[in-house]
């Protein structure tokens, strides 16, 4: 089989959709204008979790799929994928407590609800679960030298218009994320700005995330990310002093041991939030969205991907 497939992007969302599409025999090359570790998706805390996707239950097959995908991959020692504990607090008093988030984890994946402590606080508790744990700085590059062995173009240029690759591919697979809101003129797709703070490593460090203070904690082999931050429609990269000592003083709150940890500095990114993300083919082209994921990039990552793959599959010839 060989198809002319253009994929438009280079993030999480593009380098999966190119996986499936490789790995099914089509004809695969990625146009964008920047690469690993100059997108969005380097700068993501990547562990796999339905954040603020809840409300669409359409998306649990797609975090499913996600979650086999890197865990099948985890046993690659090179890829940057690991299985580490996640520690979710939930509150006794607060609407989260409905734990819509267990649906979407896996047949047979069950976390373990531990209430006989309040370490976190007061009117709370806890549960425990595996799951992967992407090490962006890692798996990024990594999963691009994999698909160039499997014969995957990159292409580095600016894209002006879908319709401007249209025109020279059969199928044009729209994965820009936050420029969609140019490229789509879609004013649902809003940037929200995630700031966080960076910590020396220490591998003990299990994942942390409590919704509700905000505070999440995910410890990589090269930094101990401390976040964060959920800023709707702010355009602007740029880290706040005060708002990353802030996150650290809640950290330190919860975790003491962690004031042993050096100061790295910071950073910020712009997750392209949509209220529902778009996968679909658009009526009338040759073209088919996957974008507006938000902070679920790698959680949703290879779930929308089967669906662009599937879409593709029945493609008219």
């Amino acid at each position: 089989m060989s198809e002319d497939i253009f994929i438009a992007g280079s993030g999480i969302s593009g380098l999966s959709v190119a996986t499936y599409l490789v790995n099914a025999g089509y004809k695969v090359s990625i146009i964008s204008s920047s690469y690993s570790p100059n997108t969005t998706s380097d700068k993501a805390a990547a562990f796999w979790f339905p954040y603020h996707i809840s409300h669409q239950k359409e998306c649990i097959p797609w975090c499913i799929e996600s979650y086999w995908e890197y865990q099948k991959l985890s046993f690659n020692l090179h890829s940057g994928i690991s299985m580490r504990k996640l520690i979710k607090v939930e509150y006794e008093n607060v609407e989260d407590a409905k734990h819509d988030w267990q649906f979407f984890l896996p047949e047979g994946i069950y976390p373990k609800i531990i209430k006989d402590n309040h370490r976190f606080g007061e009117h709370t508790y806890s549960y425990e679960v595996m799951v992967p744990l992407i090490e962006t700085q890692v798996f990024l590059p990594w999963l691009k030298d994999q698909l160039i062995k499997k014969g995957v173009l990159f292409e580095r240029r600016r894209i002006n218009s879908l319709q401007e690759l249209s025109a020279k591919a059969k199928i044009v697979v729209n994965c820009t994320g936050l420029q969609s809101r140019v490229l789509c003129h879609d004013s649902q797709l809003i940037p929200v700005k995630g700031q966080v703070a960076l910590l020396t490593p220490n591998n003990e460090t299990d994942i942390f995330l409590d919704n509700e203070k905000p505070l999440y904690i995910v410890p990589r082999r090269d930094a101990i990310i401390i976040g964060g931050t959920y800023e709707e429609n702010i355009f602007s990269q740029k880290t706040e002093e005060n708002v990353l000592e802030e996150m650290l003083k809640k950290a330190f709150n919860v975790f003491p041991a962690l004031q042993k940890q050096q100061f790295l500095g910071g950073w910020a990114g712009l997750r392209p939030y949509r209220h529902q993300v778009r996968v679909e083919h658009e009526p009338g082209t040759n073209i088919i969205h996957n974008y507006g994921h938000g902070g679920s990039g790698y959680t949703l990552a290879f779930g929308s991907a089967a669906v662009v793959k599937k879409i593709i599959d029945h493609w008219p010839s």
